[in-house]
C-alpha cells in the first residue's frame, strides 16, 4: 500500500496524456470529415471497423510490433477512444446551425476563420463533454492495459495483489479507482457548466 500515491499519479498521467491526444485527433479528423462529405464516406467504413473491435484484440499485433511497455499501453488507449471520438466530433459540428456557417461564408470568412471563430466557440461545451466521455473510456481501459504491458500503475498493482492473494488491498484499489473516476467526471462536468454558452 506504500505505492498507492505513486500508482495513482502514474495511471492518471497515462490517461491524461492519451485522452488528450485522442481528443485532439478526434476533433481534427471530425472537422475534416464535417467539411468533406467525400472524406467522411471514405473513412466511415474504416472508423466503424476499428470502433467495433475491442482494442485488446490488437494486443498480439501491438506487442509483436512495439513490444511490452508504454507505447503498447498508449496504443491500446488510443484504439479505445479515437474512432468513437471522431464520430462524436462530426455529430457535434453538424449540430451547429448551418445558417450561421452560411452567413459567415457570405461575409468572407475562410475555413480557418469559421473553425476558430464560429465552430469551436459554439461547440466548446459539447467538446468538453466529448473529453469527459473519452476520459471515462480511457480510465476503464487503462487498468486492463496496465495489467498486460507495464510494471507500474494501478492496473499492474491489482494484478500483483491477485498473485499475492492480497484481496483487502485489491478492494481498496478498486474503490480508489471508482472514486477517482467519479471525481474526474464531476470536475469535467463542472467545467462544462461554467463554460460560457456561446450563441451567435
Amino acid at each position: 500500500m506504500e505505492h498507492i500515491l505513486q500508482d495513482c499519479l502514474i495511471t492518471l498521467g497515462r490517461v491524461l496524456f492519451w485522452t488528450s491526444i485522442s481528443w485532439i485527433l478526434s476533433i481534427g479528423f471530425g472537422y475534416l470529415c464535417f467539411r468533406s462529405r467525400f472524406l467522411y464516406h471514405l473513412l466511415l467504413p474504416i472508423i466503424n471497423l476499428f470502433r467495433h473491435i475491442s482494442p485488446f484484440c490488437w494486443l498480439p499485433v501491438i506487442i509483436i510490433l512495439w513490444g511490452i511497455g508504454e507505447i503498447s499501453v498508449g496504443l491500446v488507449l488510443l484504439l479505445s477512444m479515437l474512432f468513437n471520438g471522431i464520430l462524436l466530433s462530426v455529430e457535434i459540428f453538424h449540430n451547429v446551425p448551418p445558417s450561421i456557417i452560411e452567413e459567415a461564408c457570405l461575409s468572407g470568412a475562410d475555413k480557418y476563420g469559421i473553425a476558430r471563430h464560429i465552430l469551436l466557440p459554439i461547440a466548446t461545451r459539447e467538446l468538453i463533454n466529448l473529453y469527459r466521455v473519452l476520459w471515462s473510456v480511457g480510465w476503464t481501459a487503462i487498468i486492463a492495459a496496465e495489467m498486460l504491458g507495464v510494471n507500474s500503475g494501478m492496473g499492474y498493482r491489482l494484478l500483483d495483489f491477485r498473485y499475492l492473494l492480497q484481496y483487502r488491498e485489491m478492494m481498496i484499489y478498486i474503490a480508489i479507482i471508482g472514486a477517482i473516476g467519479i471525481a474526474t467526471d464531476y470536475g469535467l462536468l463542472s467545467l462544462k457548466k461554467v463554460c460560457p454558452n456561446v450563441s451567435i
